[in-house]
């Protein structure tokens, strides 16, 4: 092959500059082309006429042999090379230059070049990386010139060889390979390593496209054409001294520590926003957070965008969530940056000690009221039924800014795939419930709230008690935060619920009841679980109750809690010590906890006292009397069950003295005889399933107590 057959660059245009990015890669390539050939021409095998057979390592002759060892020895490809060469290869260049100054395109290419700030060398670099993704055949030709099949890529060596400039030394150009800066981040660090220069995904989707796509863990945020998520409803002063750091002219490092969703992210999206500015947002969580972040540092190079890293935090070998390590706090503020400004997001502060140019900002957990008005915000528009108000919500959810988004947007959007027009107060709590994420199931069990008020068979004096405990959490925003009453109890806002009664008589079902007329849901605390005779696991058990009961926003039901919340008593020994700091210390979380407990109790009188004074109301479950038994049986059975006429319900209840649990299990055990029977259920259906219950319970019942009712036994 002769250089006059080689592609030339177009010297007739030099007026004009380039009008697309493959017009700049015509001239690149013959350019590039021109530099491969003499590299060839000056370096190429000798030996035997096979080439073929030196390509695939048959044979090695003595004069290849010794022609390797002399070429190791040299430093570059115009080292030597004739003054004709060497100046055709100087007009490529200055041509090619020329028509870049006047380009007014915006070529990605050449904002690359621009904006990482790369030299000759290092822009001859990245055009013999690029080639080999643009054209196939130079696949083969730096495989042949690298002797070597399987790596296709150009490596570092043939481009030092390429490009090193008269005079300069190789050393030093090899060097740059193994600096950490804005040029080599353009290249896969694995890769490079090994001394291949594979360009990352990044910079050849910029170079392809001219921007850098959404990615899963990264997205650009352009504030100029995109507004954020949502209006800025709160944290007003953090947004002001974001303002005041991002205006200043020098180099900032901005670290936003808060918790989870307390709206970080969303104090940088707003502060783009204003500023008319964009920002790559990278997550870090995982174990390769150093090559996602040299992959965002490189997406905002490009784009020439700001920085924002979240999720630095890392966690220990029990999950636990710590705060970042100084060392990848200095690497992440340590990024070469075309941009000055870089932001950190932190659920703990980062406590950095890097320099005066780290300015850290801690976010706050939003107030009631600030979550009242992010309720507002984010309900805006749509119709709250009369079930439900904003300020109820705010009461009884410490959500986050981005759970109160998210709650309301999945509400909105449910109304309207439903066609209804007004968001129901059950609709609402059902939203706000999926953005709730607790560990409770390990310790406690979901109990549904299958019972409403017209299943309460009680004294109107115990029933109306319970409706004025539910109005404890509904008004809770109009008392304590309207009224004023939070500026005198700074604690022990919660309401705690006492239910005294003999088993059966339904402690546990008027819980459901409460839970279903709060919308909220409620979970029964396993003392088995709890309770542990090792000295301090039950105190640590109870803490974990506690502390995922507030994020979950649940009722805690202690069912049988005199086995918790016992009598203290006399000190006689270690365990005695130990049984009384575990009640102390279930009183302190019970006093602590602003959410609702209720607790059932069959041994009232083996309640601790000082338990008793933190309790908010004690309802008393007495036992049914014949008209109150009566109306359970009544409420017990469905309006779709087939009735016999024959049932009288008041001998029923007159006869068996039974509680309201007894009661639901004759109906059904009846139910159940019928169904077998192909019948409806009848008397004698209730009658026999009520001996049955009984007996027992070891009562015998004499069959001439029935009276008229005696023969329906006869085949029982």
């Amino acid at each position: 092959m002769e250089q006059d057959s080689l592609r030339e660059v177009d010297l007739t245009r030099l007026e004009q500059g380039y009008q697309s990015q493959w017009e700049l890669m015509g001239d690149l390539f013959a350019w590039l082309d021109l530099h491969l050939y003499y590299y060839y021409r000056e370096h190429r095998w000798l030996g035997p006429a096979s080439d073929l057979k030196n390509m695939l390592g048959l044979v090695v002759s003595r004069e290849e042999f010794e022609h390797n060892l002399a070429r190791a020895a040299q430093t570059g490809l115009r080292t030597g090379l004739p003054a004709g060469d060497r100046l055709r290869l100087d007009q490529a260049q200055e041509a090619i230059g020329l028509r870049t100054r006047r380009t007014d395109a915006p070529l990605p290419l050449l904002r690359l070049f621009a904006r990482c700030g790369l030299d000759q060398f290092q822009q001859s670099c990245v055009i013999l990386a690029y080639a080999v993704l643009l054209d196939r055949k130079y696949e083969k030709l730096f495989a042949y010139l690298q002797d070597d099949m399987t790596g296709r890529a150009p490596r570092t060596d043939l481009a030092v060889q390429l490009f090193l400039p008269e005079g300069e030394s190789m050393e030093d150009y090899v060097s740059r390979f193994s600096r950490k800066n804005s040029f080599t981040r353009l290249f896969r660090p694995e890769q490079l390593a090994e001394g291949a220069m594979v360009l990352r995904e990044t910079a050849v989707e910029f170079l392809s496209t001219g921007t850098v796509a959404d990615r899963p863990g990264r997205t650009l945020f352009d504030g100029g054409v995109r507004r954020p998520d949502g209006p800025l409803a709160v944290q007003m002063e953090t947004a002001r001294r974001l303002d005041r750091v991002f205006a200043g002219p020098e180099e900032r490092c901005i670290c936003l520590s808060g918790p989870d969703g307390g709206g970080k992210r969303f104090q940088v999206e707003h502060l783009m926003g204003r500023s008319r500015d964009r920002c790559v947002f990278a997550d870090l969580e995982g174990e390769n957070w150093r090559e996602l972040a040299e992959e965002a540092a490189l997406a905002a190079n490009l784009t020439g965008a700001c920085l924002c890293l979240y999720h630095l935090e890392r966690r220990d070998e029990a999950g636990n969530v710590t705060a970042p390590e100084q060392r990848l706090v200095e690497t992440l503020a340590g990024l070469e940056l075309v941009r000055s400004k870089r932001f950190l997001l932190s659920r703990l502060p980062l406590r950095a000690r890097l320099s005066t140019l780290v300015v850290e900002l801690e976010l706050p957990p939003v107030t009631e009221g600030e979550r009242l008005a992010l309720f507002r915000t984010f309900l805006k528009g749509e119709t709250l039924g009369e079930d439900v108000t904003a300020e109820e919500l705010a009461a009884k959810f410490r959500f986050s800014p981005r759970q109160i988004r998210l709650a309301c947007r999945q509400a909105g959007g449910l109304v309207r795939l439903s066609g209804e027009q007004v968001i129901s107060g059950p609709l609402i709590h059902q939203c706000c419930y999926r953005q709730v994420v607790h560990k409770l199931g390990a310790l406690a069990s979901p109990v549904p709230a299958a019972y409403t008020w017209d299943d309460v068979v009680m004294p109107q004096a115990q029933k109306e008690l319970m409706r004025r405990a539910c109005g404890h959490i509904k008004y809770q925003h109009q008392v304590y935060c309207l009224w004023g009453f939070e500026k005198k109890i700074s604690y022990g806002r919660g309401l705690s619920i006492l239910f005294a009664g003999a088993p059966g008589t339904g402690k546990t079902m008027c819980a459901q009841v409460m839970a279903k007329q709060l919308n909220m849901e409620m979970y029964k605390v396993n003392i088995s679980q709890i309770v542990s005779k090792y000295i301090g696991e039950t105190e640590k058990n109870l803490q974990a109750v506690f502390a995922e009961a507030r994020h979950s926003n649940c009722i805690l039901f202690f069912d049988e809690c005199d086995a918790l919340f016992g009598k203290r008593s006399e000190v006689k020994d270690s365990h005695d010590r130990n049984a009384n700091v575990e009640v102390a210390y279930l009183l302190q979380q019970i006093e602590e906890y602003d959410g609702v407990c209720v607790l059932a109790t069959n041994l009232i009188g083996n309640i601790d006292e000082a338990f008793m004074r933190r309790i908010t109301y004690v309802i008393r479950f007495p036992f049914p009397d014949p008209a109150m038994r009566a109306e359970i049986y009544r409420r017990t059975i469905p309006a779709d069950a087939p009735l016999s006429e024959d049932i009288d319900w008041d001998f029923l209840a007159r006869k068996f003295e039974l509680s309201g649990g007894h009661i639901k299990n004759i109906v059904l055990a009846g139910a159940f005889m019928a169904a077998g029977e192909g019948e409806p259920i009848s008397m004698r259906h209730l009658l026999q399933a009520a001996v049955s219950e009984m007996k027992k319970n070891e009562i015998v019942v004499v069959r001439e107590e029935l009276r008229e009712y005696a023969d329906l036994l006869e085949s029982f």
